[in-house]
């Protein structure tokens, strides 16, 4: 029972994800309402909730954290060099469409990103989103599928949450089909992450990877939308 209760509990977790998606972008429309419902509340405070309660806070962080490899922390550059360079193609492309960058920059300013800021925004989006979506997708969520699922469901339950929230930021940026498309490009990324996870159990080699894969979405949006 105790088994089948936690592995509810994720599911409503990578529900509640999506949920916090959605209530900052769609119902308040606001950048920061959605940094505080997702990166605050679902990404910190599920990890650290769990850790505490269970009395075991230090040794969650530590397992999350892991110790740096030099051989894992090349593997997640080189990975991300591809998807950096595979995500700014993918915005060139979808930008050829004539007023799709204004479209996008209108949707942007709506949610409350304004030009004097947007360097701050790009570096938060690319160092602390990316460092937050580690440590919650495959520092937590995915090691506690394991406790109950072999690992290729595990892999693929967690990642499927994970790219589930995409779909709004994906549909209402470029329409929905093109955010079908690309929730499914992020989810077989986040089966790759989870993958390397397994090989190199520290947070260094997903997160150097999905900062560099984040770094290639905001160098589209700098470069082409701003």
């Amino acid at each position: 029972m105790l088994r089948v209760r936690s592995f509810l509990l994720l599911i409503g977790y990578g529900f509640a994800a999506t949920l916090a998606i959605f209530y900052g972008l769609v119902e308040r429309q606001s950048l920061f309402a959605t940094f505080v419902s997702f990166h605050l509340l679902v990404c910190l405070g599920i990890p650290l909730f769990h850790g505490w309660r269970e009395g075991r806070l230090g040794d969650h962080w530590q397992q999350a954290w892991g110790r740096f490899e030099r051989r894992g922390a090349l593997y997640g550059i080189a990975l991300g060099i591809f998807f950096l360079v595979g995500a700014m193609a993918g915005m060139w492309l979808l930008l050829q469409t004539p007023g799709s960058a204004e479209h996008i920059r209108n949707i942007l300013e709506n949610w409350g990103l304004d030009k004097r800021w947007i360097g701050w925004f790009a570096l938060y989006l690319t160092v602390v989103n990316s460092l937050l979506e580690e440590l919650l997708w495959r520092g937590f969520v995915l090691q506690r599928f394991l406790r109950g699922l072999n690992r290729l469901a595990a892999i693929l339950l967690s990642s499927f949450f994970f790219s589930l929230y995409h779909l709004i930021v994906a549909a209402v940026l470029f329409g929905f089909w093109w955010g079908i498309l690309l929730t499914g490009v992020v989810f077989i990324v986040g089966v790759l992450w989870a993958w390397m996870k397994g090989l190199f159990p520290s947070v260094y080699p997903t997160w150097f990877s999905h900062m560099l894969a984040d770094a290639g979405l905001v160098g589209g949006v700098l470069l082409w939308v701003f």
